[in-house]
């Protein structure tokens, strides 16, 4: 039994290109794909038998489109609007087609997954009157521009300021290629994160719940332009508002940053080198985990003291959150707060304590604070600039920098590099605070390393690598650090 349950949870853990786990078949936990391959829909009229479903016949037009356009990218279905059969044995199709990133090569589309979108690519509504099994004539196609927010329910297509995660539609979008999650992929589910529910009534809604959420990590994959891999993680069985208020916590307000002053820029642009890990330097202490309290302001106050501490003392100290989240008044403990304001409350209350003498419990408490036994005081905080090449120049020459960032996409995210669609990640929505320890490249991807406080189990050994150079999610917009003399 033993061995069966190791097999199991290897399989489990082993994720690749997969963003659920597959229909059981030989093993109960066999990895997921979410998507149907479409290279068994495009066939041609030479006798081979027709598609059988609406997708089928969509898939089938557009691969011949793209054979017949001089498009340098290849387009792809996102979504069947409207099927309908003729009485004279036709069908009427309305689809949507975006162009992505592959090149149109002739050869059969690949996965959306594999090909996903181009976030500034053509998008077109089309209809068609096909024939089952045979050719498309080109006058039976007709296609005219269209926004990607058509295909969400929007009406707008300003990316700034639509929130995926907002869309209540989300769990009845129709998305070509998404297969919904059975209840065996939910037993895998629950498995793989010890999940369980008092009631049958509470577990089916998180059955509903593991099912939207898991076509959110499909919208997150078909988009996703770097090489970030969504799927399930802990929180794939919560609502957003559920993990909002839970495991983020930031609560930016309109003047977060009256009380900072400009931090100076180091003049070494022509320096920087191409990668640089604050953790290969002892100034980043190990992954926390803030719990089921929305205290990330706390964590990313004190990773970045702990950095600024090692930088300039010598030392590194693992440092109190607790102690914020009791005695900070002018933030809310596990209700949310700002580094910004807790830099103000550590100099007004007089230092940190180390988080052996005053431990992390995840709750609201009442302050125990003993100033004998202060380990680290700061003496000032800054801002730091939103241009990401100064934010470079800054941490290589001064250490790890507290941020904030929108946690749409680390919600789902499971690693890679992160490069979401701002419909997925807008950068005006920032909810969660976390600590950028350095940053590298890889390929064409340069990327930020962002340490998060959901323990080390998450992410990249707790770790977030986002794309760097164009405000991901915001993570530019709130920038900021202790100073310690």
């Amino acid at each position: 039994m033993k061995a069966v349950q190791t097999a199991i949870l290897t399989v489990l853990i082993s994720v690749s290109w997969a963003v659920l786990l597959r229909d059981p078949k030989k093993l109960p936990c066999e990895e997921y794909d979410l998507f149907d391959p479409p290279t068994k829909i495009l066939r041609e009229a030479n006798g081979a038998s027709p598609p059988e479903t609406s997708e089928d016949l969509a898939h089938q037009v557009v691969h011949q489109l793209n054979a017949r356009t001089n498009s340098l990218f290849k387009s792809m279905v996102v979504q069947v609007k409207h099927s309908h059969k003729q009485n004279d044995g036709n069908e009427r199709l309305t689809f949507y087609q975006v162009e992505t990133k592959c090149r149109n090569n002739g050869k059969p589309p690949h996965t959306l997954i594999g090909c996903p979108y181009r976030q500034q690519g053509k998008v077109q509504e089309c209809t068609a009157t096909i024939t089952p099994g045979t050719h498309i004539k080109d006058d039976s196609v007709a296609c005219k521009p269209a926004h990607f927010g058509q295909i969400l329910g929007t009406s707008s297509n300003d990316f700034d300021h639509v929130d995926w995660a907002d869309l209540q539609q989300l769990q009845d979008l129709p998305l070509t290629g998404f297969r919904t999650p059975s209840h065996e992929n939910f037993k895998c589910f629950k498995l793989r994160f010890g999940k369980t529910y008092a009631t049958q009534e509470e577990h089916d809604r998180r059955f509903k719940l593991f099912q939207t959420n898991m076509k959110r990590a499909y919208l997150y994959q078909i988009t996703e332009q770097g090489t970030g891999t969504y799927g399930p993680t802990k929180f794939s069985d919560l609502t957003v508002e559920e993990f909002r208020s839970l495991y983020t916590g930031l609560k930016p307000l309109p003047n977060w940053n009256k009380n900072l002053r400009a931090a100076q820029i180091p003049d070494n642009a022509n320096a920087l080198p191409e990668a640089f890990d604050w953790r290969n330097k002892s100034a980043v202490t190990p992954v926390k985990d803030q719990g089921q309290c929305g205290s990330c302001w706390a964590f990313s106050t004190t990773g970045n003291i702990e950095g600024q501490w090692a930088i300039k003392k010598g030392k590194l100290i693992s440092l109190s959150e607790q102690e914020l989240v009791d005695c900070d008044k002018v933030d809310q403990g596990c209700g949310g707060g700002l580094p910004s304001n807790a830099y103000k409350a550590i100099i007004d209350i007089g230092g940190l304590e180390n988080e052996a003498d005053y431990p992390y419990d995840g709750r609201n408490d009442k302050c125990t604070f003993k100033k004998e036994k202060v380990i680290v005081y700061i003496n000032d905080s800054v801002e730091i600039s939103q241009d990401e090449t100064e934010m470079a120049q800054w941490l290589v020459d001064n250490g790890p920098i507290s941020i904030g960032i929108n946690a749409n996409a680390m919600m789902l995210y499971m690693g890679g590099i992160s490069h979401p669609w701002k419909v997925v990640c807008s950068p005006k929505n920032l909810d969660h605070g976390v600590l950028i320890v350095g940053y590298g490249k890889d390929g064409k991807n340069p990327y930020w390393i962002v340490k998060n406080s959901w323990g080390p189990h998450w992410g990249v050994k707790g770790y977030y690598l986002v794309y760097r150079g164009d405000g991901t999610c915001g993570l530019n917009q709130m920038c900021t650090s202790a100073v310690v003399k």
